[in-house]
């Protein structure tokens, strides 16, 4: 069976007659005559009564006609997805981020994009950096984002976004007075630090800044994410250093942000598994803010 016959038979059962259904197709009206024939024969039933003026659907013509009809939008509907999919105009992505991605520039490119391509569904995973690292390798996730400093060949990697780092304190804490703070008030303080994983990221600046302070953190308590530091740092148990787009997006009760004396930076990073020939994601990075100028530290 072939969809010419399908849209030839639905053509004669419209018209109910077969000169007027070869014009609107087209063609002769004896080939059109003999694919209904050939459809029949291979159906095993006949799908008109041939009257002498006009043609009628039989029974199984009419319940032939409705599956037909539906089969033909279906074939329609997968060809268009296709055509779109193709030219990376639809599909699906899912994106790996930390919690500092979607308090910076994440959501600015994610709206930019949708705008553009709006048939694509985007997963989001809130993800910390090891377990992103595994979706891209296992092929789970096309995108992550995430601090690091990522040196692998089987990864590619371009900076989103460089953010000084504040001190998240308790609003109680003396070192919230001061208008900039001194690491080295913070020495006998818990950290709470985001976890460790296969690069350096946002973990090994906070204890590399401490070691420069010429200290180590009394106690460091890593978190997933860094918005449960926060919390914990409002409940005062602990401090944190977190990116400066925190201050203006995450407010918390019992929780203040102050500048610190010695200037420190991270990056934050898109990072894709290398030879990925997703259109989707091709598209997306066209979109990505242009990366800052030089690299002070991750």
């Amino acid at each position: 069976m072939e969809l010419r016959q399908l849209r030839y038979f639905l053509a004669v059962a419209e018209e109910l007659h077969f000169t007027r259904a070869a014009e609107k197709l087209y063609v002769a009206q004896p080939a059109l005559s003999l694919q209904i024939r050939q459809l029949e024969d291979e159906l095993g039933v006949k799908l008109f009564e041939r009257l002498k003026h006009r043609v009628q659907l039989t029974p199984a013509g009419r319940v032939f006609a409705q599956k037909a009809r539906f089969a033909l939008e279906q074939t329609q509907k997968a060809a268009k997805e296709a055509s779109l999919v193709g030219r990376g105009e639809a599909g699906s992505l899912c994106i790996g981020f930390v919690s500092s991605a979607v308090v910076s520039v994440l959501p600015g490119i994610l709206r930019n994009y949708s705008s553009k391509i709006p048939a694509v569904a985007i997963e989001l995973l809130e993800l910390d950096p090891s377990e992103q690292l595994e979706g891209l390798r296992n092929g789970t996730l096309d995108l992550g984002v995430m601090h690091a400093l990522v040196e692998a060949p089987d990864l590619e990697m371009v900076t989103l976004a460089r953010e000084e780092l504040l001190a998240a304190l308790p609003a109680s804490h003396s070192a919230a007075r001061s208008e900039r703070v001194e690491l080295t008030t913070l020495a006998g303080e818990t950290f709470l630090v985001p976890k460790k994983h296969e690069f350096g990221g946002l973990h090994e600046v906070v204890i590399d800044a401490c070691h420069q302070a010429g200290f180590v953190p009394r106690k460091m308590q890593a978190t997933r994410l860094l918005q449960t530091a926060l919390c914990l740092v409002g409940g005062e148990l602990g401090v944190a250093l977190v990116p400066e787009s925190f201050r203006e997006n995450v407010q918390i009760k019992g929780l203040v942000y102050r500048p610190l004396s010695s200037k420190l930076v991270v990056d934050l990073v898109a990072v894709w598994l290398n030879g990925n020939q997703s259109l989707l994601l091709e598209r997306l990075r066209e979109y990505f803010p242009q990366a800052p100028a030089g690299r002070d530290r991750v």
